[in-house]
């Protein structure tokens, strides 16, 4: 098994700090929706993070999107459609609709994450190596 390359590496560190910031994000809420005021602001400054940090995910993929791969693209940005989506709703305080949307986005991370640490990128012509011919 080769080493990863550098933009799948990078891809890699994108999709675990996302995913880390949404399990995160989770354990605010459920800490302050569990008797624990102290924590929202916590979990508001958390929102703000994981936010920025997946619209900047979603722009890597995009400027990676020949290493990345297809699946990989379309699951960096619709984390940072549904982190934007999310956002709103925590600021417009609908918590059902926040909590629901909530799992989807931790679902999303995982499987954005997993299909990243999985992808073998396929060389493009520009980036094969050609081998003398006997």
């Amino acid at each position: 098994m080769t080493p990863p390359s550098v933009p799948m590496i990078v891809a890699r560190l994108v999709a675990t700090l996302e995913l880390s910031l949404v399990v995160g994000q989770a354990g605010w809420a459920s800490a302050f929706l569990a008797g624990e005021s102290q924590c929202r602001p916590h979990h508001a400054v958390g929102a703000i993070l994981t936010l920025v940090t997946c619209l900047v995910g979603a722009l890597v993929y995009i400027v990676l999107r020949q290493w990345v791969g297809r699946v990989n693209l379309v699951l960096a940005v619709t984390m940072a459609v549904l982190a934007g989506v999310q956002y709103a709703l925590g600021e417009a305080a609908a918590v059902a609709a926040h909590i629901f949307l909530g799992v989807l986005v931790a679902m999303t991370a995982t499987a954005l994450t997993s299909w990243t640490y999985r992808h073998e990128p396929t060389p493009s012509p520009s980036r094969q190596v050609s081998t003398p011919s006997a």
